[in-house]
């Protein structure tokens, strides 16, 4: 192992000890001068000794460091030496320093202000590849983070030009943004892939954007965040978003962003970080990105670097005329040759062959003009043969596949009517029965594994694991189409096989949505797996008739998550005012989910402190469900439960105290006495006992209430801790802050963690438990307090 010399100076001395011994555990030997030389030695002669002879030279950087004497003439032994041998001087920054620039270009780490097991661990990672010429920071509590998810292909050919031409715009444009843009299918996003993977070395973070929705943009810049721990796992999406915005404009050094497949400059523009050194790249198929980055083309592949791959890629080299043929009729996309290439290698058949299947077929690219390739524009082309496009390929693909299983047909052209967006498996494995006999029949068993093997041999469809936004321990099996692929297969689907597809998608999205997603965070992240293509389906310019209930349910499930779990009110009001819309358009003004729809659409305006706009809806829902489900039904109680919140917002608290009574009685003589819907009821009396000054009632009411929650619903649920802070309320009314403070905490430490700290119960609980600081008379932790939760 090597001998190692530590230059340190005194202020550092700890640090240079631990490091020693960390070295020592590494096998090496280090040569610290308090260990071996005595005082009244000399030291200048031990320097130059242990110099001469070292291996390395370890500088303990910081910037006392780099003022003392005897360091400097160390670190500039160590510059010397490092001229003639490369690697020989290993910087290891202790507090936060800026190098003088002619020591800027040597190996260095950051260990500051990171725990003791993470600072080892990117040590060692250190040591261990101390001869390469690499940039190791550390972004917190994660090393080489990244989420990139695609491999770069082993035969990645022709690029080399554009990669050149990235690192240079990024690293000398001021706002340092790229845009590739070009062809679909041409290759950009896998040259961003192999861009990110370059410079592996001297990122401390790459992380992969999908951009072509906002509300993919937001999931995984939320997701960057709680990665990088700046925000929590369970912060509401706005208010995490700027706090990821802002850290980004001012600690984004060393980050590269990669924004993959944005549809436009506008639409990316809000989600971009606002200045700041993070690197970004963006994929594109539109053009016009001067106005915000510096635009790269990604070009077709010349015939003989198209020739190279396909070559490579099946391992005939003796066919290299046949491969630059191929190429030309292929037009030069690397999308195409791929799927060339698999085709041939999976059937074991000549590029020759293949090219005659090829040219036999009529379709053209993604039957559209705008979408084929300039040089093979239908007005420039004069041969038949080359009007074939990659469409071909894929069609072809699709029915080899089928060959192989009968369901990977109708599942590819199923899942072509969805977003580009990872699709769960879950909503054809959970809800094969809701869509055609034969498919669901085909799907059963293990016949979904081996569709998806069907279609994924021919490239046709990538599967993969998807970890949720906020909880990366919990993941996902998907599927995801190349938007190449996507279009074509959709062109298998016509007429009414296409909205009788199309109903069948509704059905199993309505049927695999969690339906508790407005207040339980174990329903959520089904929730964001289904989002974007819940989105898409009901965006459906012409909704077929037939279908207008499944969307109206599904658009009550949007609205109930989006006001629940994101505290997204505008979007969860347009939501739900269409559910309603479509609800008594087809259901009628009397219909139990029409009395559904108004009860959600008043809570949410009583949410918004709309009490005026929410009444008539509660009185409109209350009038149905009695007339429907008659004076005793849970559903009558709900109606009551939420008509008495709002009497008791505009002051009419005897009123409210009756409706209350009413639903509490409901509850208990349907649902039972243990009941979490009875503990709700329970919780909201006790609190207008309180606001009355009926105290011990309203004590009775609360412990009831909470060990019917923690029992049903457990200790994190949001419910218990909503009466557990109207708990520690009345406890501060009867002058007792000890008691107060200990279910106050308790229910401000979940709510922050479910909720995150803007939303408005945990104010609530942070604001009782400050108060019951004060009591105690600790007030400056109380004003600590006001201020985290900016009271």
């Amino acid at each position: 192992m090597a001998e190692i010399f530590v230059s340190y100076t005194s202020s550092d001395r700890n640090w240079a000890f631990w490091l020693g011994k960390e070295l020592e555990a590494l096998g090496h030997s280090p040569h610290i001068h308090e260990w071996e030389i005595n005082s009244g030695h000399d030291i200048y002669a031990w320097m130059e000794q242990r110099i001469d002879t070292a291996d390395h030279v370890l500088c303990v950087i910081s910037d006392e460091y780099l003022r003392a004497p005897y360091s400097t003439l160390e670190r500039n032994g160590a510059l010397w030496k490092a001229a003639k041998q490369p690697g020989f001087a290993l910087f290891v920054a202790v507090k936060p320093t800026k190098l003088p620039a002619l020591s800027d270009h040597i190996l260095r780490l950051e260990l500051f202000g990171i725990p003791e097991e993470a600072a080892r661990h990117r040590f060692r990672e250190f040591m261990l590849k101390r001869e390469a010429p690499t940039l190791v920071a550390f972004p917190g509590s994660v090393f080489a983070l990244s989420n990139v998810p695609i491999r770069v292909p082993e035969h990645f050919l022709g690029r080399d030009e554009s990669l050149l031409a990235i690192d240079a715009a990024l690293k000398h444009q001021d706002r340092h943004l790229v845009a590739l843009h070009g062809l679909r299918g041409v290759g950009k996003t896998t040259l961003a892939a192999a861009y990110a993977e370059r410079r592996r070395s001297d990122t401390r973070a790459t992380w992969w954007i999908r951009a072509q929705t906002e509300a993919t943009m937001r999931a995984d810049l939320v997701a960057l965040g709680v990665r990088l721990a700046w925000v929590a796992p369970d912060e509401k999406e706005e208010p995490a978003l700027s706090t990821i915005m802002e850290r980004l404009r001012n600690e984004g050094e060393g980050i590269l962003l990669i924004y993959d497949n944005a549809t436009d400059a506008d639409g990316l523009k809000p989600h971009l970080p606002p200045g700041g050194a993070a690197q970004i790249l963006i994929t594109s198929n539109a053009q016009a990105w001067r106005g915000v980055a510096t635009p790269i083309e990604v070009r077709l592949w010349p015939r003989e670097v198209g020739a190279d791959y396909l070559i490579a890629r099946t391992g005939r080299t003796l066919e290299r005329s046949a491969a630059e043929t191929l190429s030309d009729v292929l037009g030069g996309l690397p999308l195409a040759h791929e799927q060339a290439a698999a085709y041939c290698e999976d059937l074991g058949i000549g590029l020759v062959e293949y090219r005659g299947r090829f040219e036999e077929a009529t379709i053209t690219f993604l039957d559209h003009k705008e979408y084929v390739p300039a040089e093979y524009h239908p007005e420039h082309i004069t041969e038949r043969r080359e009007r074939l496009t990659v469409a071909g390929t894929f069609r072809l693909a699709i029915e080899q596949a089928a060959k192989r299983h009968p369901a990977a047909e109708p599942l590819i052209a199923h899942a072509s009517l969805l977003p580009a967006e990872p699709i769960p498996l879950f909503l054809f494995a959970e809800a094969r029965q809701k869509f055609n006999e034969r498919l669901a029949s085909d799907l059963a068993g293990d016949g979904l594994d081996r569709a998806v093997a069907a279609l994924r041999a021919f490239a046709l469809v990538g599967r993969e694991t998807i970890p949720d936004e906020r909880e990366p321990a919990i993941v996902t099996d998907c599927i995801r189409l190349h938007r190449l692929v996507r279009r074509v297969a959709q062109t298998r689907l016509e007429g009414e096989r296409r909205e009788a597809a199309w109903r069948s998608l509704v059905e199993a999205t309505v049927a695999t949505y969690p339906e508790e997603a407005f207040n339980n965070p174990k329903a959520w992240p089904r929730a964001r797996r289904l989002d974007a293509l819940a989105l898409a389906l009901i965006e459906n310019d012409a909704i077929p008739n037939g279908a207008e209930e499944r969307i109206g349910d599904l658009l009550d499930l949007l609205g109930t998550y989006k006001h629940g779990a994101l505290a997204d009110y505008t979007q969860a009001r347009q939501l739900k005012e269409r559910a309603l819309a479509i609800r008594e358009k087809v259901l009628g003004p009397d219909h139990p989910d029409t009395a559904k729809s108004l009860n959600a659409l008043a809570l949410l305006l009583w949410n918004q402190g709309d009490l005026a706009g929410s009444r008539p809806l509660q009185e409109r829902a209350l009038a149905i469900r009695e007339r429907v489900f008659g004076p005793n039904h849970p559903d009558t109680a709900m109606s009551l439960n939420n008509l008495a919140l709002l009497q008791r917002d505009e002051g009419h608290a005897n009123e409210a105290l009756l409706l209350y009574k009413r639903a509490l009685r409901i509850y208990e003589a349907t649902c039972g006495p243990d009941h979490p819907d009875t503990a709700l009821t329970l919780n909201n009396l006790a609190q207008l006992l309180h606001a009355q000054g009926e105290l011990e009632q309203s004590q009775v009411l609360y412990e009831r209430a909470l060990a019917i929650f923690e029992n049903a619903a457990g200790g994190e649920h949001p419910n218990t801790n909503r009466a557990r802070r109207n708990f520690a309320r009345l406890l501060l009314a009867q002058d007792d802050p000890a008691r107060a403070l200990g279910f106050g905490e308790a229910a401000l430490t979940a709510h922050d963690k479910m909720l995150g700290p803007h939303h408005p119960w945990t104010k609530d609980s942070a604001e009782i438990t400050a108060e019951a600081l004060d009591r105690l008379g600790r007030r400056e932790e109380a004003d600590g307090l006001r201020r985290r939760y900016g009271l």
